[in-house]
């Protein structure tokens, strides 16, 4: 049966690995630590994340939330996914998503196991208005970090999902991604969704793509 890794960071003496299915280095879990930590303005908020990861030979994807219960303030919880290059380039990656679990207590011993590979949503995934917008984004042969502007981006969560299902197996391992409250300039991500943009665009030339306004074929370069 087909399975795949997760790990699970948290807050302990200093945000960091807490349980694995696997192996990781202290190299590679210092490699890892910027795409499972996050600052949040809203407590009911998660950001997703997808992104590869060549020193593990794996694509990781993961969600990020708030761990207001926690001692120190800013804490957060971090469920993630490692998907080997192998499954990656052949497997359906959508129901991924359902296996996504924030922790409820501290019993984190079944974030020690490989989990079985989820089967597709029933009905597969119904994209979001700004679909387009990033379809746009995945198949422009501009190499700019793009931005899409959406009210609530952890609503991009399956239409993303999908976007990485559509894209060849061999070129899924560089589309990264990641949705936050607000977007970052000179990101590592190829996308980017957010409610709005945090600091001076510029410095990357990124796209950036406002759908909610102006149609989801509104699209202004920067920088």
């Amino acid at each position: 049966m087909e399975a795949v890794d997760q790990l699970l960071f948290g807050y302990r003496d200093g945000h960091q690995l807490l349980a694995a299915s696997r192996t990781i280095s202290p190299r590679q879990q210092r490699e890892l630590l910027p795409h499972v930590d996050a600052s949040f303005e809203r407590s009911d908020a998660r950001q997703l994340v997808g992104i590869g990861v060549p020193a593990l030979d794996a694509y990781l994807l993961g969600a990020i939330w708030p761990a207001p219960e926690r001692p120190r303030p800013g804490a957060v919880w971090a469920h993630a996914l490692l998907i080997g290059t192998d499954q990656l380039a052949r497997l359906p990656l959508l129901g991924l998503l359902t296996l996504l679990e924030r922790p409820r207590d501290d019993h984190l011993e079944r974030y020690s196991r490989r989990l079985p590979w989820p089967a597709l949503p029933r009905e597969g995934a119904r994209l979001a208005p700004f679909s387009r917008a990033l379809a746009w984004a995945l198949h422009s042969t501009d190499p700019s970090p793009v931005i899409v502007l959406w009210d609530f981006p952890d609503v991009a969560e399956g239409a993303l999902l999908a976007l990485l299902d559509e894209t060849p197996g061999p070129e899924r391992m560089a589309l990264s991604f990641r949705t936050r409250e607000s977007a970052r300039p000179s990101s590592p991500y190829r996308i980017q969704v957010a409610s709005d943009v945090s600091g001076q665009l510029g410095a990357a030339r990124e796209i950036l793509i406002d759908p909610r306004y102006s149609g989801p074929d509104s699209v202004s370069a920067t920088g």
